[in-house]
């Protein structure tokens, strides 16, 4: 695998930001202490308040993980199959399991139906010494299939798929406070926002990184529900934990729309319109990418790494036309999801999932089934028109199909789908 690298400058390393709304959001919550500038003294607090760990026992090393995965829910709240497609295309010398394989995600093989996508998780190193640290992302429910920089250890291994779980992999890396020369990707990248963050370079064998980063996929599901009529869209917490911060987002071509529904307390549900009064698209971005950044740092993110979640996701988050829940997940459910091993112990974790369901209203599913019905009197199928959820909305029209003819084609049009990247 041919890589090219270029040496990070000092300013890029540095990078460190703020936006105006941001700061905004964050002086209303109260959240402006200890966001911007940041020294490595700081940093270096025992893993949970009170522990009083003996200054010779901490390692002087703090670590930081965000990451999203994705679900489709119909208008019942069922979590639908199909989300093995991809949506951000990864730059050329990220390692994927089989990079030649035409299943997207670079997947060998799809032994059963996938409902989530694990997507960019990456884990940032904040130290100012060299450290050589052991990192280990178990995924029970899943596998993962992408990742850089090279791992030591992988599985299952390829070609042993029988279902999709049992994922766990591991890196052996050696992080440093200095510049390291880096693979080039183009500023509009969706690899580039990540880079932005003031943190450690992350060194495998030859090849450097501002942080590690692993995707995949998975089939299970999460203790929130969202289910719709045309009038409400409903959100229940069907757990025992609080859900931090939850926000419904409405976007079309020419506008978008973000209600903030708060934290979503444990066993309560949360009713609300599925179509928010809504505003110009690019004034719709700013506002909710300022909204969901000042939620990602009062989950424990620094500023800047907040901004990098944010614009790596901005254009699937915020531009792609759909209506879709965002919620920060709990602690408690991230560590389930993927357990997390560094060795030697960090001295505190903050780790950032963010939830995303794209919600099946009945609207939207009937007009999958008249399209349908329309196809099978004689006209054309738009498939380009399902966009990148194509296969749930198509294994969502299946289940309202009325007739053999109807369910025929919907049958074949999966097919089709089940092979789209």
């Amino acid at each position: 695998m041919s890589i090219q690298h270029h040496q990070r400058s000092e300013s890029t390393r540095n990078f460190n930001r703020t936006r105006p709304g941001v700061v905004g959001l964050l002086a209303a919550l109260g959240l402006l202490t200890g966001c911007g500038e940041r020294s490595y003294s700081d940093l270096e607090e025992p893993a949970s308040p009170g522990g009083g760990e003996p200054e010779e026992s901490r390692q002087g090393l703090v670590v930081h993980e965000w990451g999203t995965f994705t679900s489709v829910q119909s208008s019942l709240g069922e979590t639908l199959e199909g989300l093995h497609h991809e949506e951000e295309t990864l730059p050329a010398f990220v390692y994927g399991r089989d990079i030649r394989s035409p299943i997207a995600k670079a997947m060998e093989s799809l032994p059963e139906g996938v409902t989530q996508k694990m997507e960019t998780p990456v884990i940032y190193f904040h130290t100012d010494k060299e450290i050589d640290v052991q990192v280990e992302v178990g995924f029970p429910q899943g596998v993962i299939s992408e990742w850089y920089p090279q791992a030591a250890t992988f599985r299952p291994e390829v070609g042993g798929l029988t279902r999709v779980g049992e994922g766990h992999m591991r890196w052996d890396a050696h992080l440093t406070p200095t510049s390291v020369s880096m693979p080039e990707v183009p500023e509009e990248d969706v690899w580039a926002p990540s880079r932005r963050v003031d943190a450690a370079s992350v060194v495998v064998g030859q090849e450097g990184e501002r942080f590690i980063f692993y995707r995949g996929l998975g089939r299970f599901e999460m203790p929130l529900r969202v289910t719709s009529d045309d009038l409400q869209v409903r959100v229940e917490n069907l757990s025992d934990e609080r859900v931090p911060a939850v926000f419904l987002l409405h976007v079309h071509e020419g506008g978008g729309a973000v209600v903030a529904l708060g934290a979503l307390e444990p066993r309560r549900d949360i009713v609300m319109s599925p179509s928010p009064k809504e505003i110009d698209l690019d004034a719709y971005v700013a506002d909710a990418s300022d909204q969901i950044a000042a939620a990602l740092i009062e989950s424990g993110l620094f500023e800047d790494e907040a901004i990098a979640m944010v614009d790596t996701w901005s254009r699937s988050y915020f531009r792609t036309p759909g209506l879709r829940l965002l919620y920060v997940v709990p602690r408690s459910w991230t560590d389930a999801l993927l357990p997390l091993s560094i060795s030697p112990a960090p001295d505190a974790v903050v780790r950032t999932l963010v939830g995303r369901v794209e919600i099946l209203t009945p609207d939207r599913e009937r007009a999958v089934v008249d399209q349908v019905r329309l196809a099978v009197e004689g006209g054309n199928f738009d498939m380009e028109a399902l966009g990148r959820f194509a296969e749930p909305k198509l294994r969502r029209a299946a289940q309202l199909a009325q007739s053999d003819a109807e369910r025929a084609l919907i049958e074949t049009l999966i097919q089709q789908a089940e092979g789209m990247p």
